[in-house]
């Protein structure tokens, strides 16, 4: 019975071990700060687990967007219909220097990186386009 506990408590000690999520293949380009933000759309971005969850309540067809994070991680987007509800893996979302958010979800190591900013980058010169973001109630009570 001894010898079957002990390599499940060492699995699951190095289990914790985990380091955070980086892959400098994945880096990604630096927040465009220099665009700043003009508007914030009707587009509602909240969470469900280790998925971003993206509903388009405008008539703008978003397509071939960066969509930023916290004004760290992007990810690319082919496009965002009018009315559409897109569902992203959160580890999608990549930074400059190949780390990434904490995704969430049921088995996670980490506290999940919150949504606080979203913004669409259309091009390379037009001000970014702020989305809406609604936090969890985990995200709220935090101290």
């Amino acid at each position: 019975m001894t010898r079957r506990i002990i390599p499940i408590l060492v699995v699951l000690a190095l289990a914790g071990c985990f380091p955070k999520r980086y892959n400098p293949a994945k880096a990604t380009k630096m927040y465009p700060e220099h665009l700043g933000q003009t508007e914030v759309v009707d587009v509602q971005v909240s969470r469900s687990g280790d998925t971003m969850v993206l509903v388009n309540g405008t008539a703008i067809d978003f397509k071939e967007i960066k969509l930023w994070l916290n004004r760290r991680y992007m990810v690319e987007i082919e496009q965002i219909k009018p009315g559409e509800t897109v569902r992203i893996d959160m580890g999608r979302f990549w930074d400059a220097w190949g780390g990434g958010p904490n995704p969430g979800g049921l088995l996670r190591w980490y506290v999940p990186t919150p949504i606080v900013l979203i913004q669409a980058q259309i091009d390379q010169t037009s001000p970014l386009i702020g989305f809406m973001a609604i936090p969890e109630t985990e995200e709220l009570d935090r101290d």
